[in-house]
């Protein structure tokens, strides 16, 4: 099983491609290929903060070398986020639509919160994490702080004090002096002292910090100690180490910052970087911090391979035998686990109100299996592909699957997209009336789980269903404007024999 992700950031982006280990811990991992793009997003940003047509076009160059990339090592689709650059752009939803017709990825959009969360789960693998611990990620655009145990993370702050950001703000020049260095102290405190109680350093706390920066200071730190490591993963340094680093580099031109170690590409941001980090750890009592080089990106790489195995070892002897031929086939399996979870949520939301779907357990099962299949067409030709789907499935030798639920596995697949069930389709005339009825509202079912995903970035759960009036009301938590909408087109069957879906999202 192998997975491919990305982040884009305000710096740079970067893809982790990797594969699931058959042994060990869930969520663990072996890297098969990884790359970095400078997109510089930052730079490209007009006086309201929109992107601009430049950094439009550096986003398509590295998701298209991603695409490309995940392709060459057998991976059919890169699972993308997009953090504070596209998040604060009030264009940032558009271009990441744009994204998707351009290069065929779409870069979903996370909260701060949600980075945080998946940052501290990259650092909780990569470090030894205790019962109490604070995690600073400070990446181009913001700050995040997160509070967690060995497990997972606890409370969540994101600020807009990224490097990027705060070197604009506050080092005009290339040598600050000390007057803009306690400006930028003071707009460190100022931002982070209203929260700093939920992250203050206590006894037996530890600190790590992730992020490009951190992991340049380490170099950088160890160099001054006369050290060399391959990896700075675990390294310690002091709060009175990186101030000296600081005081150091603050006085050097980027010409010779870009000479020390660590800081070759950093030379233009590491002063505001080491600055807001020292901050931001003095305000929280911090006098030790352990770097992190796991991350956000190997947060998303852990969570998605922890859902697809805990997907594989929960399902039956019948949909291990689906999923094989998904994989078989070359399907996006994250996305296929996705419509399925999907399909069957909004499936016992209907049943929980009344609505009979034949015999028990069985519309549950062909569900799963034409939410795992139902895009396997796609080897074949995107154009069509429901009725290439169709046709793979029929002749697939699914195993622990009668001829009939075949057909109607094949069915719904061939109707997840496009025309709806006709009787001018041979095969759907060939059903009973009350075969037609029941394959109708299953296939209303599978298309509106299918909309759900539309961004294939899997994070949509279904809160509530419930009766309204004539209609439908569905309560969805994590999902993108293209989620939305592809869940509205894709409700017209739904509407015509469920009655309307009306959508409301959470925050």
């Amino acid at each position: 099983m192998r997975v491919a992700v990305a982040d884009v950031g305000t710096n740079s982006s970067h893809l982790l491609i990797a594969e699931a280990m058959t042994a060990g811990e869930a969520g663990g991992y072996r890297v098969l290929d990884a790359l970095k793009d400078r997109t510089r997003l930052g730079e490209c940003l007009d006086a309201a903060g929109n992107l601009t047509p430049e950094g439009e076009d550096r986003l398509s160059s590295a998701l298209t070398r991603f695409r490309a990339l995940a392709a060459s090592a057998g991976v059919p689709e890169v699972h993308v986020y997009a953090t504070s650059a596209l998040r604060e752009a009030p264009n940032g939803a558009a271009v990441a639509a744009r994204m998707l017709a351009r290069t065929g990825v779409y870069p979903a959009i996370i909260s701060g919160e949600r980075e945080g969360e998946l940052t501290y789960l990259g650092a909780a693998h990569a470090v030894e994490l205790g019962p109490d611990n604070v995690l600073l990620d400070l990446g181009g655009g913001s700050l995040e702080f997160v509070r967690g145990d060995a497990a997972r993370a606890r409370d969540v702050l994101s600020l807009p004090l990224g490097a990027i950001r705060m070197t604009r703000a506050h080092v005009p020049t290339e040598t600050p002096g000390r007057r803009e260095l306690s400006a930028l102290r003071a707009a460190v405190q100022d931002a982070l002292a209203p929260h700093a109680a939920r992250f203050r350093v206590r006894a037996g706390t530890r600190v790590v910090l992730s992020s490009g920066t951190a992991e340049a200071a380490a170099v950088a730190i160890l160099a001054r100690r006369g050290e060399h490591a391959q990896s700075v993963n675990g390294t310690r340094f002091s709060l009175a180490e990186l101030g000296a680093l600081l005081e150091q580099v603050r006085g050097l031109r980027s010409a010779a910052r870009a000479r020390l170690p660590g800081l070759e590409r950093r030379a233009d941001t590491i002063v505001a970087g080491l600055a807001t980090l020292h901050a931001a750890l003095a305000l929280l009592g911090a006098a030790e911090v352990t770097v992190s080089e796991g991350a956000l990106r190997e947060g998303m790489l852990i969570e998605e391979l922890t859902r697809l195995q805990a997907y594989q070892s929960s399902i039956s002897a019948r949909q291990r035998s689906v999923l094989g031929t998904a994989e078989r086939f070359g399907a996006n399996l994250s996305h296929a686990r996705q419509v399925a979870a999907l399909a069957r949520g909004l499936l016992a939301g209907l049943q929980a109100a009344g609505e009979s779907f034949g015999p028990e357990g069985e519309a549950r099962s062909l569900l799963t299996a034409a939410g795992a299949l139902h895009e396997v067409g796609q080897i074949v030709a995107q154009s069509a592909h429901h009725k290439h789907s169709a046709y793979l499935i029929r002749h697939a030798e699914l195993r622990g699957f009668t001829p009939r639920e075949i057909e109607w596995i094949a069915l719904l697949a061939r109707y997840h997209r496009k025309s709806a069930p006709k009787t001018t389709h041979p095969e759907f005339a060939a059903l009973s009336a009350p075969e037609q009825a029941l394959l109708t509202r299953l296939v209303a079912v599978l298309r509106v789980a299918d909309g759900l995903d539309r961004s294939h970035a899997g994070g949509v759960q279904i809160e509530a269903l419930d009766r309204r009036g004539g209609g439908w009301r569905l309560t969805v938590s994590g999902a993108t404007p293209l989620d939305l909408e592809g869940a509205r087109d894709k409700a017209d069957v739904w509407a015509r024999v469920l009655g309307p879906l009306t959508l409301h999202a959470l925050p």
